[in-house]
């Protein structure tokens, strides 16, 4: 599976850095997968060390235990792989290595050893809140999250889709398969980017079996919630984790509300279990502001929020809805248009991130109901405010009102239409908004 990591571990690998590599990312994203690959690929395996930490712990730990001396170190490695391990000709992986903290540490002492090193790292910050070693230094951090939709195209054999959606971007072009890339993003709402889930579709279409793979990674993270959540907040954190997709999906403001994971519930009750969350990359908080210049600032000290969860496939499968309902036309548009919208956010917000961009989202600081989903700055400080919609006949008032406040040269609308650009306004088409790169921002 063809993933964009691929590209930068490769260079990696190529270059003369010989900085370790720590890959971030939620449980089940790929992290493994594309670690194996870079070993398999681009070392071979006679050259590729894979250290599993959740499955052979105990003796790992007693290879890391004692003083770190990168040389001993190796030496246990090797004789634990069968494998001779030599300066840059062999990658060295740790997989999991949360789970050893000496390990982790002895990332640093890798830096400047000559060795390749690279590691997986999930719920960090979770699992070592306790550690009495400091966290690693001259290390470099890289984060893997779900595919997004370009990654799902290549992943189903639509790379020359891909290429077109990007051209027609970039050309500001109507796109020829503007209705076949429609129907692909709308399957991928209800897929989404976890890789269990998208290989079972890419192989054979079986939507049957895309569910039950999200079924059984949802009950992974539950069981996670168990395993790592504190044990006085394990409750609350379960409470807010089931309360989120029925709080995107509501009528009203999206905005996240205490008082509707439980009656009366209040932030000091549910804040700190919403911060695990977060830091478990299970979900994406998007903090509102009142600006309309640059540096755009979070109102109230970050107190007023959204939340999305990571993947909007897993959203939709807690929603426990048919895949037909959001597949066929006829069925789609019974569904409330707040549903929708609530989903092509969801999907928006996911494309952002996963371009390392921070969004924030605008209401006026009082008055009238107008907001704008998504406000972004490049790198120049200039504004670029993201309105999105679920269909096609749609007004822009809120993003007229903002770019007139903000002066911004562009806005941006994500829908169901080609794209076009008219009046400052750049449409965009929903399965493209994997384009708005922070590159493609100063471009705007």
């Amino acid at each position: 599976m063809r993933r964009k990591i691929d590209g930068y571990l490769d260079e990696w690998a190529g270059s003369a850095s010989g900085s370790p590599v720590l890959l971030r990312g939620a449980r089940r994203v790929g992290k493994t997968f594309a670690v194996k690959r870079l070993g398999n690929e681009r070392f071979g395996p006679e050259r590729f060390v894979y250290c599993d930490f959740q499955a052979d712990l105990q003796r790992l730990n007693q290879v890391f235990d004692g003083p770190t001396d990168i040389e001993r170190i190796v030496d246990g490695l090797a004789l634990l792989s069968g494998k001779r391990i030599d300066r840059r000709e062999t990658l060295i992986a740790f997989d999991e290595v949360q789970l050893c903290e000496k390990a982790l540490n002895s990332l640093r002492f890798f830096a400047e050893s000559g060795y390749r090193v690279i590691a997986t790292g999930s719920q960090l910050g979770l699992t070592l809140k306790d550690r009495t070693l400091p966290f690693p230094s001259d290390v470099q951090h890289r984060y893997l999250r779900p595919l997004d939709f370009e990654e799902f195209l290549w992943a189903v054999g639509e790379e020359r889709m891909a290429e077109g959606i990007r051209n027609a971007f970039e050309k500001r072009g109507k796109f020829l398969l503007h209705e076949e890339a429609l129907a692909l993003y709308r399957q991928y709402v209800i897929v989404g980017g976890m890789p269990g889930a998208v290989l079972p579709f890419a192989a054979e279409r079986d939507l049957g079996e895309v569910r039950a793979r999200q079924a059984e990674i949802l009950e992974t993270y539950t069981a996670d919630i168990a395993l790592y959540a504190p044990t006085a907040e394990s409750v609350r954190v379960q409470a807010v984790w089931r309360s989120i997709p029925k709080q995107i999906a509501r009528e009203t403001s999206g905005k996240f509300r205490y008082a509707d994971v439980a009656k009366g519930g209040r932030e000091k009750q549910y804040r700190t279990p919403l911060a695990w969350l977060e830091a478990a990359e299970l979900v994406l908080l998007t903090e509102q502001t009142n600006e309309t210049q640059a540096p755009l600032v979070a109102r109230g000290e970050g107190s007023f929020f959204k939340v999305y969860l990571s993947d909007v496939g897993l959203l939709y499968k807690q929603l426990e809805l048919d895949s037909s309902v959001y597949l066929r036309d006829e069925l789609r548009e019974v569904l409330s248009a707040r549903f929708r919208g609530a989903l092509a956010e969801n999907y928006v917000e996911q494309s952002l991130v996963a371009n390392g961009l921070r969004p924030f989202y605008w209401v006026p600081k009082a008055g009238t109901p107008a907001e704008v989903e998504f406000v972004l700055q490049d790198g120049l400080g200039q504004i670029v405010p993201i309105e999105v919609k679920s269909g096609k006949n749609v007004s822009a008032t809120s993003l007229k009102r903002y770019q007139e406040k903000s002066g911004a040269p562009t806005a941006v609308r994500i829908y169901e239409k080609d794209f076009g650009q008219e009046g400052g306004i750049l449409s965009v088409p929903l399965y493209a908004a994997f384009c708005l790169s922070g590159d493609a921002l100063l471009g705007l």
